[in-house]
């Protein structure tokens, strides 16, 4: 018996260009490192017969709807190129809705303060709310800070530097996830446990949670969670390129049966569609196998009735459509004056590339800068122990009785943004106790990255949560390791009809 060894799992994903269609990745670029804690489940519901067996044991239970989940852990890091999108970027974009590249560096020109930053003229729109700028100048350490508002060429901090920047102050490239109300794209996930052993895929999938653990002096962890609206469990994609059997049976006619071009869902499925076709177009009567055990386990079976016949892969009418070599045949030769055919090779459960990754390494909390409260007076990291961040969406399914599945699509009706951190309280601060009795709007900044020189953040190897608006929902003082310490969680809103929570890599 062979076993799966999950240690050499890799996950795949594809944006879908139609919801719930299962698109294969192309490119070996579209792949997630993963870690230990993946998980993919069915969840198949199972429905309640009521009718009555004669018994008081209960009637066969009926197969509901699938509503499948992926959920798994990805460090949080830069792609380790400036502007250009990490790994997550396609998760990131599901979750928020909106991807913004900055791929063109610009500078500071005269009139900048440690509030507002004046870029050239036309520049200003380039950039939008939630945006981070690397201040690249040595007086600031080159600071990261968040974009709150643009006007024109002016673009307004969401919290101050501690000095005004000079002219020609290079100001980085940037990658940001922008939270949309509409449009957040749906993904296909797959998941080639121990790359080879078995391919479980996703389709419809969208990111529903990504919580972000951040203790110092630990690396900074990410976990995502997905629902999706289909499951898959060793698929195989039939194109039009695959979709042709020819055959004969006793006398020189070719037969061609024809197989609907779609990605099956298990090879179970794919073997009747097969054996649907034949049996549409031969006089005798076919029985197409999968091989799940046994020495031909991985194979597909064709047989006849108790005739013979031919699978004609090289010379037939079809043969650059043909199907064989989709289910394990070798096409370069008919089969031929036999009773049943099993596939010559083995059908392959690997990622159809050897990924290519991100080169950022994960990232240790540590040397960051968190800030909290108001943009000019609380420019001063507040010293947390540990920060907790969950972006959260909800999702409504679309029911609908003509789909193979019972439900055809799904949709994102709601968003919510949550913080909690454990930070020093200095002896005689009050100040948060009073934002927190009179419901204040505050504001909230994680800079993390890298410091390579001890002092200024790395670009391509940086970034920056923000959120502009929110209130303090709990605050108490609890005591860590025999110091005093405030415990507090705050939520996002929205203000004014901006976003709310904003994600970027500088």
């Amino acid at each position: 018996m062979a076993y799966i060894n999950t240690r050499s799992t890799v996950l795949g994903l594809k944006v879908e260009t139609t919801e719930g269609t299962l698109i294969d990745p192309s490119a070996a670029t579209e792949y997630l490192k993963l870690q230990e804690d993946v998980s993919l489940t069915e969840n198949r519901e199972s429905l309640e017969n009521a009718e009555l067996t004669g018994s008081i044991g209960a009637a066969k239970p009926i197969p509901g709807v699938s509503a499948p989940t992926l959920s798994f852990s990805s460090y949080l890091k830069h792609s380790g190129t400036e502007g250009v999108a990490p790994d997550a970027g396609p998760l990131l974009k599901s979750l928020f809705g909106t991807e913004a590249i900055r791929s063109t560096e610009r500078d500071t020109v005269a009139g900048a303060t440690v509030s507002i930053i004046s870029v050239d003229a036309g520049e200003g729109v380039e950039y939008q709310r939630g945006d981070a700028v690397l201040v690249k100048n040595g007086t600031n350490g080159y600071s990261i800070r968040p974009v709150e508002s643009v006007s024109t060429d002016a673009l307004t901090l969401g919290f101050d530097l501690s000095d005004a920047p000079g002219v020609g102050v290079e100001l980085g490239k940037s990658v940001t996830y922008i939270p949309a109300d509409t449009g957040h794209d749906t993904l296909s996930m797959h998941l080639y446990q121990g790359n080879g052993g078995l391919h479980q895929a996703v389709a419809g999938a969208r990111a529903i949670s990504y919580d972000i653990t951040a203790d110092a002096g630990q690396t900074i962890n990410g976990s995502f969670s997905l629902e999706g609206i289909k499951f898959f469990n060793n698929p195989i994609n039939i194109t039009s390129s695959d979709i042709y059997i020819d055959f004969t049976e006793d006398g020189p006619s070719t037969l061609a049966a024809t197989v609907a071009a779609k990605q099956y869902s298990d090879p179970e499925e794919l073997a009747s569609a097969i054996q649907t076709s034949m049996n549409a177009v031969g006089s005798q009567t076919y029985t197409i196998t999968y091989n799940s055990t046994g020495a031909s386990a991985g194979k597909f079976t064709i047989a006849s009735g108790g005739a013979l016949f031919e699978l004609l892969w090289a010379t037939g009418a079809n043969t650059l459509n043909t199907i064989g070599d989709k289910i394990g045949f070798t096409v370069s030769a008919d089969d031929d004056a036999a009773l049943s055919y099993t596939s010559d090779n083995v059908l392959s459960w690997a990622a159809p590339h050897t990924p290519s990754y991100d080169g950022a390494d994960p990232i240790a909390a540590k040397h960051h800068e968190v800030l909290f409260g108001d943009s000019s007076a609380d420019i001063t990291c507040i010293n947390p122990s540990s920060i907790g961040i969950n972006i959260s969406n909800e999702k409504a399914i679309i029911g609908d009785i003509c789909a193979q599945s019972g439900q055809s699509a799904s949709l994102i009706t709601g968003r919510n943004a949550t913080v909690s951190f454990t930070a020093i309280i200095p002896q005689h601060c009050v100040a948060n106790f009073a934002r927190y009795r009179r419901g204040d709007t505050v504001r909230f900044m994680y800079a993390f990255g890298t410091k390579s020189d001890g002092s200024n953040w790395d670009s391509a190897k940086s970034g920056c949560l923000f959120i502009p608006s929110a209130t303090i929902s709990s605050l108490e003082v609890i005591n860590e390791d025999g110091i005093a310490r405030i415990q507090a969680e705050i939520v996002s809103f929205v203000d004014s009809g901006l976003g709310e929570v904003f994600l970027s890599y500088v």
